[in-house]
């Protein structure tokens, strides 16, 4: 069978608080790879090409597949997603293939509002691999589709919800994704330190933790990780046939497992593979010993989620980490001459001036640049969303009307101007508004 593979341009009738980046769509290229030995396959990355839904659709009418899987949701974004997917539904609708498949978050928490906004057949739930290719296999041998888990799916006009499938126990039985059908020159990360020719790579799912504004629909329940052997593998396949010099590890949390990073930072030293590298950590799994031997091979940025500086606030989050934590890991990092970047959340439940104030102190006390302040945003499924008052229709289309305001004393654009009132009294002054540097400062943003 001809099947066209899709990440799309991603973008709505209305902006979205979340960006679309420039990475490897990874479940679309692990899917490319289980199925590229029995059928033909064409790969198009939309959205690194910038594409718009109309090119886009061109190319998959061009092409004439039996098959045209797409994401609403990169890897990247499965836990925060874009809510405005208007260009995935113009694309579905126009495309025309009778045996269309979303994968992703949007069609994961609300199957049936995706089967509302378009004519998509099938919606695969979580994670996407294992059930795609199953998928496909009942398609092509015209199979009972009731007796596929993890898909929602349309038939003579009615939906059927199959029963959830179970999570990829065994990550290292996968094969590694086709990177060789992506344009990998394209993509990049978004800060300097970590040059091209990068790549993501993905060598955990799950996370153990309870956070409130998370959206685990991806990957739920427990953490499972890849063997140090085969993430090792991988890496010197994207630096032998790539010449990768940079890779991000995108894993919601790599030190959870620190006797694996371990052993995964011994084998690179082991190795000898020269390569820049950077991953998501928790604050509280920062430690000297681990950082100086990430260090050695070659991690350059470690990024944290603190998103307050208030406890009170990451209390209420369920975060599980100690404000108190981030001068000592600030500390380890700069002697390691690691970057640190933050990423923030603001007007999460409790959130008022008091707690902005101590975000801002906390993080300039620190010298901390946050990578990104967004607004909570609650999420289908998360525990932010049951928080929200159920007197009217919630959709992806109005979720985020709702971000930064669930149980807070401040509306958005408040807690904004606070967060930068702050920002601009600790960098120039009580009385910042009659400092020259403080306009310099504003012009160059404008410039």
């Amino acid at each position: 069978m001809k099947i066209f593979i899709l990440n799309p341009p991603i973008y709505g009738k209305k902006k979205s608080l979340m960006r679309v980046r420039k990475r490897q769509p990874l479940s679309l290229a692990y899917i490319a790879s289980l199925l590229r030995d029995k059928h033909e396959i064409i790969f198009l990355d939309a959205n690194v090409l910038d594409y718009d839904a109309d090119e886009t659709v061109k190319k998959i009418k061009e092409a004439g597949p039996d098959i045209l899987i797409l994401t609403s949701s990169p890897v990247d974004r499965w836990e925060c997603p874009n809510s405005h997917i208007d260009s995935v539904f113009k694309i579905i609708d126009r495309a025309q293939v009778e045996n269309t498949i979303l994968i992703g978050s949007h069609g994961s928490a609300t199957p049936d509002w995706v089967f509302e906004k378009c004519q998509v057949k099938f919606i695969v739930r979580g994670e996407s691999e294992l059930t795609t290719t199953n998928l496909i296999e009942a398609i092509q041998n015209n199979r009972d589709l009731r007796k596929i888990s993890g898909i929602s799916f349309r038939e003579n006009n009615e939906i059927f919800h199959n029963a959830p499938a179970p999570r990829i126990e065994n990550l290292d039985s996968l094969p590694f994704p086709a990177y060789d059908l992506l344009p990998m020159e394209k993509y990049s990360y978004t800060q300097p330190d970590l040059p091209q020719p990068f790549s993501i790579m993905l060598t955990s799912r799950g996370c153990p933790f309870s956070c409130i504004f998370c959206l685990k629909i991806m990957m739920p329940g427990k953490y499972i990780a890849r063997s140090p052997e085969n993430v090792i593998q991988e890496i010197k396949y994207l630096i032998d046939k790539f010449g990768i010099e940079s890779i991000f590890f995108q894993d919601w949390e790599f030190l959870i497992d620190k006797e694996r990073v371990r052993k995964i930072c011994e084998l690179i030293l082991e190795n000898n593979l020269k390569f820049k590298w950077g991953c998501n950590a928790r604050l509280n799994d920062i430690e000297e010993e681990l950082v100086g031997i990430m260090k050695k091979a070659g991690c350059r940025r470690i990024n944290i989620g603190l998103e307050s500086g208030s406890q009170k606030i990451l209390n209420q989050a369920k975060k599980g980490i100690n404000v108190q934590d981030l001068e000592r890991v600030a500390k380890i990092l700069r002697e390691n001459q690691v970057h640190l970047g933050a990423y923030g959340l603001l007007n999460l439940p409790g959130e008022n001036r008091a707690t902005i104030k101590e975000t801002v102190g906390l993080f300039e006390k620190n010298k901390i640049q946050a990578i990104n302040f967004n607004l909570a945003i609650p999420y289908f499924g998360t525990e932010l969303f049951e928080k929200l008052q159920k007197n009217q229709k919630f959709t992806w289309g109005n979720i985020e009307d709702y971000a930064g305001r669930v149980e807070t004393e401040l509306s958005p654009f408040w807690a904004r101007f606070y967060l930068r009132h702050f920002k601009f009294r600790s960098q120039f002054g009580r009385f910042y508004f009659f400092n020259p540097r403080f306009y310099q400062k504003i012009i160059s943003r404008l410039i």
